[in-house]
């Protein structure tokens, strides 16, 4: 019976959790990444999976503790897929392609059985990370409104992340929208039950710079428990060339205001 005594508990010294991304990510955990169309979720979580495959500084700041990926893309295209990775792999100085065999990429390869498919891959490949891109089309989202099918998605992927057995974080990436225009309060789009079952919420947004260019974005806590990230981050991108063929580097820094 799993009755604790609460006076050992209290005086019990403070342990951090398991990372995948120290401050920002604790294993076990299942977080939810939104933002608006365009502001780069895809690129930001291939290279969280490059920097936790490879143990690399996330942002070239947070470190990470080496564990294996299971990324899942049912919303970009091979090519634009491709050039993500390629981008990634030039970003964080093209180290060696054996490497990358820690990362287990699922292209559009859920299909209508995804609860089985998404299952087989978690025991097979026993990822300490699963990156779900993006939730709608990879879960077969049906009502994007309905709070009890999202439920029931969620449920899904807390059997998959228990099936992994290896402390399974997920990273869950779904659309933002700005609630209220003044204060430019933002949320999720569609059912709000992912708000409240998940363990953080993080929000992808803009910060400056012209659409078509490199822009700077914000990465904003919005759901915090006990650990996790407690302020925001300002991501600043660069190319490593001028010329084909570059990569992409994200840089960030803490924002103190």
């Amino acid at each position: 019976m799993p009755i604790r005594d609460l006076v050992t508990l209290v005086q019990t010294p403070t342990q951090e959790p398991h990372w995948v991304v120290k401050g920002i990510l604790p294993r076990g955990s299942m977080t939810v990444l939104a933002g608006e169309a365009g502001t780069g979720k895809s690129l930001l979580c291939y290279h969280l999976s490059l920097c936790a495959a490879l143990g690399l500084p996330f942002l070239g700041t947070y470190a990470t503790c080496q564990t294996r990926v299971l990324y899942i893309d049912e919303e970009n295209g091979l090519p634009d897929a491709t050039r993500y990775w390629q981008w990634s792999w030039r970003g964080a100085g093209c180290p060696d392609p054996a490497t990358l065999r820690a990362i287990t990429f699922a292209h559009m390869a859920l299909g209508h059985a995804w609860e089985s498919t998404l299952l087989t891959l978690a025991k097979t490949h026993q990822p300490g990370l699963i990156i779900i891109d993006t939730a709608t089309p990879a879960l077969q989202i049906i009502d994007e409104n309905d709070n009890a099918e999202a439920s029931r998605k969620i449920q899904t992927l807390r059997t998959a992340q228990a099936a992994a057995d290896n402390e399974t974080a997920i990273v869950v990436l779904k659309h933002a929208k700005v609630q209220d225009e003044k204060g430019h309060r933002r949320t999720i789009r569609g059912a709000k039950t992912w708000l409240g079952s998940v363990d953080s919420v993080l929000f992808h947004s803009y910060n400056v710079g012209r659409p078509g260019k490199l822009r700077q974005t914000l990465l904003t806590p919005d759901k915090v428990r006990a650990f996790g990230l407690d302020h925001s981050i300002k991501i600043t991108p660069s190319w490593t060339a001028a010329d084909e063929p570059k990569g992409l580097v994200l840089k960030g820094s803490v924002v103190t205001e």
